[in-house]
């Protein structure tokens, strides 16, 4: 057990909660610890890696008002949101790795901020069905004259009263003043919001089926699938011991080496008994075939193992010899990774849901914006669907349409330059305007 694990009994005690699941909490710290190991290839973060870029690549999202225009709240919201996003592909990665990512909102000189904090970090205290309604956060970790102290946030939903507590403790979980590190200074101790709804912050989490009825903290992607990646590893360990020990020699007649029988200093000769080389021979060559074949075949064999056992479909860890040509035949040889995906993506949506929640709460609560817009946002996603299609059948589609006045010319445009309709119609009508006339080209005028 790591040191922030023993000290989290002391400090619940100090707010007076009790952790719903203890277990869940200790293999959350497990996850966080295997995944982060970097001594040896980790399988989970080449699934976390491949499934994070192709979750959110090219994809964006907006936050407006309810009416879909920009407002003071929604461009406030906005900036707290698209701050997280910029990290999308590390923040995805890691919650599919560790199992779960906490974004924690707070306001500071007016503007929104969110720190991104792994869920080992988090002990749940109360749920109401699925949904939290109190936890306790390691939000940070400081240090001064090399000494260590924790600043823990106390997260508490009681009907519509939020209330949030903060503390801060030594590296026992002794409890210390707040100004210990002067960044922490500025933070209010208990903070009490009414009106609240929902806990305020997110909770990002793999979709991996933790295989129990109640799933209080995600499990990361390659959950269930431990045996296998210690067969892989096993494997890789045997691949690289027989190319090792694959050493050339040549083994020569004792008759070739003198009374002393000392054999040559770089080792390329072995001294062999008559009897073991072929009849009349003075020296034979050994080298035999390494045996990468078998490895390589069990290899790929637990790599589909491996794949199944995620829940997605051949190609992140084995090679897929077909290229796909139509939608339906990506779609269909794709199917299980696309689902994946899209489990992922409803899991950000949700939790970019809860932290705008939570940002405009602590919006309206410190007056960041003109009060009484609370609730006036919504975030409209726009995820990329270029893995679910062909490009060359899209396009050719699409203008098979625009050619028979089905769909106007920025549609086409706009799709394949990714730009706006707006910015697509403005290029269709200057490029329309550069061209000559149809009349004046068949009278042969300029």
């Amino acid at each position: 057990m790591n040191l922030r694990s023993k000290i989290w009994d002391r400090v619940l005690s100090l707010f007076g909660r009790k952790s719903l699941n203890k277990t869940a909490h200790r293999k959350a710290g497990e996850f966080e610890e295997e995944y982060e190991r970097t001594d040896r290839i980790s399988f989970t973060a080449v699934f976390a890696a491949s499934l994070s870029n192709k979750a959110v690549s090219d994809s964006t999202f907006s936050v407006k008002d309810a009416a879909g225009k920009d407002s003071r709240r929604s461009e406030w919201l906005n900036n707290g949101l698209q701050k997280v996003w910029s990290k999308n592909k590390t923040l995805v990665s890691q919650t599919l790795g560790k199992g779960g990512k906490v974004l924690v909102p707070y306001v500071r000189d007016g503007m929104p901020f969110v720190d991104l904090i792994d869920q080992s970090r988090m002990v749940i205290t109360s749920m109401r069905g699925d949904e939290i309604t109190g936890a306790t956060l390691m939000a940070d970790i400081g240090s001064v004259d090399e000494k260590v102290y924790y600043r823990f946030a106390d997260y508490r939903l009681e009907g519509n009263v939020h209330t949030i507590r903060y503390r801060a403790t030594n590296d026992s979980g002794g409890e210390v003043e707040l100004t210990i590190i002067p960044e922490w200074a500025e933070f209010q101790e208990d903070i009490v919001i009414t009106g609240a709804e929902h806990i305020l912050f997110g909770y990002l989490k793999c979709p991996q089926d933790s295989r129990e009825d109640k799933q209080i903290m995600g499990v990361p992607i390659t959950y269930g699938g431990e045996e296998t990646i210690r067969d892989l590893h096993d494997c890789l360990n045997d691949m690289r011991r027989e190319y090792k020990l694959k050493k050339s020699f040549v083994g020569a007649d004792e008759r070739l080496f003198g009374k002393d029988s000392k054999l040559p200093d770089n080792g390329l000769f072995k001294k062999i008994r008559q009897t073991g080389l072929k009849e009349g021979n003075f020296w034979e060559i050994f080298d035999p075939a390494i045996r990468d074949s078998s490895y390589i075949a069990r290899f790929q064999q637990l790599c589909g193992i491996l794949e199944s056992t995620v829940g997605v479909s051949p190609g992140i860890l084995t090679k897929v010899e077909k290229t796909y040509i139509t939608d339906d035949e990506i779609k269909q040889q794709n199917s299980d990774t696309f689902a994946m995906v899209d489990s992922i993506r409803a899991n950000i949506e949700t939790a970019f849901s809860q932290l705008a929640y939570a940002l405009d709460v602590l919006a309206e609560a410190y007056g960041a914006t003109p009060s009484g817009a609370m609730g006036d946002w919504q975030i409209t996603w726009d995820w990329d669907m270029s893995m679910t299609e062909s490009s060359t059948e899209t396009f050719n589609q699409l203008s098979e349409l625009e050619s028979r006045g089905l769909i106007l010319p920025e549609r086409l445009v706009s799709w394949t330059t990714g730009q706006s309709l707006e910015e697509a119609k403005k290029e269709v009508a200057a490029a329309k305007a550069l061209q000559p006339d149809t009349v004046d080209v068949l009278l042969g005028e300029e």
